[in-house]
């Protein structure tokens, strides 16, 4: 792989895992709720669904969603559904009160990444523009998909840890619950704006 191109990927990846999306936006209003640490078992769950999502971008999966319209449609519309009902919980979620104790699950967090259509979207571009084709094909995909990996856990780590930064020094709950609710609103409005595409 040429360095030009590695260094061109390693901008993309990074746009893409740093801005808000689902995902991040979900550890933010976790993180707020809950802290980091006890939103752990959520985050390593969100960590499986990414790299679900990158090995199979790898394998060609990201470019058959997006060759097949209607295949991409239904996973837009399974995604929008479940971030909908996400972003539901999330906002729901009671801060200062019994439920601010109860973090969502690790299989809430495993499903997040797989019905995401952007994340679909940004592997297929990774894995069929910055791939040359004078190089072997496996060792490219290792480079691009590792570095697609510890970007998204570096991404939703500091998201996360963002949200716990609010918690811990912001003490008013009204705060806490407008952080809770835009960030759920915010998670619908980027895979909604998806479905557009």
């Amino acid at each position: 792989m040429h360095g030009d191109a590695l260094a061109l990927a390693a901008l993309f990846i990074a746009t893409m895992s740093f801005t808000p999306g689902p995902a991040n936006l979900s550890m933010l209003s976790v993180g707020a709720s809950v802290g980091l640490a006890r939103a752990m078992p959520y985050l390593v769950g969100i960590w499986l669904g990414g790299l679900i999502v990158i090995v199979s971008g790898a394998a060609g999966l990201g470019a058959l969603f997006v060759a097949a319209p209607q295949l991409f449609l239904g996973l837009k519309i399974v995604g929008f559904a479940y971030i909908c009902w996400l972003a539901w919980k999330l906002a729901r979620a009671g801060f200062g009160g019994k439920t601010h104790d109860i973090a969502p699950s690790f299989w809430a967090g495993a499903g997040l990444h797989p019905v995401n259509p952007k994340a679909f979207v940004q592997v297929g571009v990774v894995f069929s523009t910055f791939v040359t084709r004078e190089a072997a094909y496996f060792p490219q995909a290792l480079l691009l998909g590792g570095f697609c990996f510890v970007t998204m856990v570096a991404a939703t780590s500091l998201w996360g840890a963002g949200g716990d930064a609010i918690r811990r020094f912001v003490q008013n709950e009204g705060v806490m619950r407008a952080t809770a609710v835009l960030a759920s609103v915010l998670m619908v409005a980027s895979v909604g704006a998806a479905l557009l595409f």
